[in-house]
């Protein structure tokens, strides 16, 4: 934007110069040397004595001699004031004209090229960043005033993405959510797979609907998710969605995904109690392994605890649970609900084995320090009995 407006002003000052030249040099002195006709005014001057010689020798009446001079030097005058208006025109206007057309079309060439380059709007949203960090609760006057000037740069800049994700979160802060989310779509339109970008998107659609997960919103979630396996917020939007279609197995697959992705021990308790509430309403005869997990004493505040069902001695596991420490003591159901992949469910291994590991590190790999229990070999048919195992980790040398 500087280099535009500083490249126009060069060239305005350019052409300005070329203007001002021809005045400045008509108010400047020409002498005979400076002029292309100097030889012709001798000329006319050296006619001018031979004639006064002449009138001298043949005119004796003083008064008819004094009048003839003076009719002569006005024939001389007027001849060479003729050739000095010939000699500028033919020499100044010429010139001049050129000058004038050639700073003319320096100032057009200038402004089209301003006009191509330069964007004389972009100030108006310098700073426009500020939308991210003002608070909708009392600064609504500058979410306003934001949004307008937006408003205004994108109807000369209609693919400018950053406006439009920067209105996105000016509109979703003054509670305009389809607005938001026209702007947020075509934020998305311009800029291909962006999380943030999709997942404000998403937020906007349902604060719109009254948080109804229609058919664009979903395959917005599923995008996401396809992009970022374990985006938590959109796991739980869509197990939410499920619960209310009555889809509880599919609504329990994305809780525990949810938990598993969960950085915060509240929000992991506040999902591990949804599941165990949702596992309440379904066929209670469902082949599963029930574990109880507790401890004699308590590890430490940082610890996770892995629960798995694998193939005996060890391998990739068939279903996974992982739980905040501070859940201690609790009890988690292994089926084909909470396995790895659809190609890899509990219900298909013929045998395995149950692991309850207690991690400092909050890795499901083994460490020095870990506390371990391992269970007797399962077979298909523990699983469709539902059998219960109590399982007491403890440290490991």
């Amino acid at each position: 934007m500087m280099t535009s407006i500083m490249g126009f002003a060069g060239l305005a000052i350019l052409a300005f110069g070329f203007l001002a030249y021809p005045v400045l040099r008509r108010q400047q002195p020409r002498t005979e040397d400076e002029d292309g006709n100097a030889e012709h005014r001798r000329t006319q001057r050296a006619w001018y004595q031979q004639r006064l010689e002449e009138l001298n020798q043949e005119v004796q009446d003083s008064q008819a001699q004094e009048a003839l001079q003076q009719e002569l030097a006005a024939v001389l005058l007027a001849e060479t004031e003729t050739t000095k208006t010939t000699s500028s025109l033919s020499t100044k206007a010429p010139a001049g004209m050129l000058v004038i057309g050639l700073s003319a079309a320096v100032l057009l060439v200038s402004a089209l090229v301003y006009n191509g380059l330069a964007d004389y709007r972009l100030p108006l949203i310098h700073g426009a960043e500020e939308i991210l960090t003002l608070d909708e609760r009392t600064e609504v006057a500058s979410l306003r005033s934001w949004s307008q000037r937006l408003q205004r740069r994108l109807e000369s800049s209609p693919e400018d993405a950053k406006s439009w994700y920067l209105l996105g979160h000016a509109q979703l802060k003054l509670g305009a959510a389809a607005a938001a989310a026209e702007a947020f779509a075509t934020t998305d339109r311009l800029i291909d797979n962006d999380v943030s970008v999709k997942f404000y998107w998403l937020q906007a659609r349902l604060l719109a609907s009254n948080g109804e997960l229609d058919r664009v919103s979903e395959g917005i979630a599923n995008e996401l998710l396809r992009i970022d396996p374990n985006n938590g917020p959109v796991l739980e939007v869509l197990s939410v969605a499920m619960m209310q279609r009555g889809d509880l197995a599919e609504a329990i697959r994305l809780m525990n995904r949810a938990l598993t992705a969960s950085q915060s021990i509240e929000r992991q308790a506040g999902l591990a109690a949804a599941i165990s509430v949702l596992r309440g309403r379904m066929e209670p005869t469902a082949a599963k392994i029930v574990v109880q997990v507790s401890t004699l004493i308590a590890p430490s505040d940082r610890a996770v605890v892995f629960i798995v069902a694998r193939p005996p001695g060890g391998g990739m596991p068939y279903a996974a649970v992982r739980r905040p420490v501070s859940l201690l003591p609790f009890t988690v159901q292994l089926d084909d609900l909470v396995s790895m992949s659809e190609q890899r469910t509990l219900s298909m291994a013929e045998e395995f084995e149950v692991l309850v590991r207690i991690s400092e590190t909050g890795v499901a790999q083994a460490n020095p320090g870990d506390w371990v229990w391992r269970s007797k070999v399962l077979t298909t048919q523990d699983l469709q009995r539902g059998t219960t195992l109590q399982a007491i980790p403890r440290a490991t040398e």
